[in-house]
């Protein structure tokens, strides 16, 4: 049976992916390597960190909707993110591609399969001091996660050109 409010979060989320999908393919090499001002990293790494976060956020989705305390701290994720701006400089337009397509369906379907008794289930979310969290909060905030760092590194095309 088809849960309406998981459908609406994962066509939400899938249409966000795709558009982060056509961006990417619509970037020459030189847009790729554009340094996106207050993320300070490169175009190319802002979208890979898109890609990589859908997992990162399908990880504490489950786990919320399972009623159980997401542990990650700002500074655990501060620490992620310095990691991955070392390692993803290089990161392919290609590579980023298929990784958003890839991560980006599972956390559709992931998304599309949720009840509504674990959309409501609340749990510690540690990002936020472990102030309690809907499942759903967390549902929501996957596009607007990529959404928002789509519109960085658009930004920092159409300021450069």
């Amino acid at each position: 049976m088809r849960n309406e409010r998981a459908e609406g979060f994962a066509d939400e989320f899938a249409t966000a992916n795709q558009e982060a999908i056509d961006f990417v393919g619509s970037c020459s090499e030189e847009q790729w390597q554009t340094i996106v001002l207050g993320e300070e990293w490169t175009v190319g790494v802002v979208l890979h960190h898109i890609a990589e976060s859908h997992m990162n956020g399908l990880r504490w989705l489950e786990s919320m909707a399972r009623g159980e305390p997401v542990t990650d701290t700002v500074g655990d994720i501060e620490d992620r993110n310095v990691e991955h701006g070392r390692r993803s400089s290089g990161v392919p337009i290609v590579m980023t591609i298929t990784l958003l397509r890839e991560n980006g369906r599972r956390t559709e379907e992931v998304l599309r399969r949720l009840t509504d008794q674990e959309l409501a289930r609340t749990a510690p979310f540690g990002p936020a001091g472990g102030r309690l969290m809907p499942a759903e909060g967390m549902a929501a905030v996957l596009a607007r996660h990529a959404r928002e760092h789509l519109s960085h590194a658009r930004g920092a095309i159409q300021g450069s050109s």
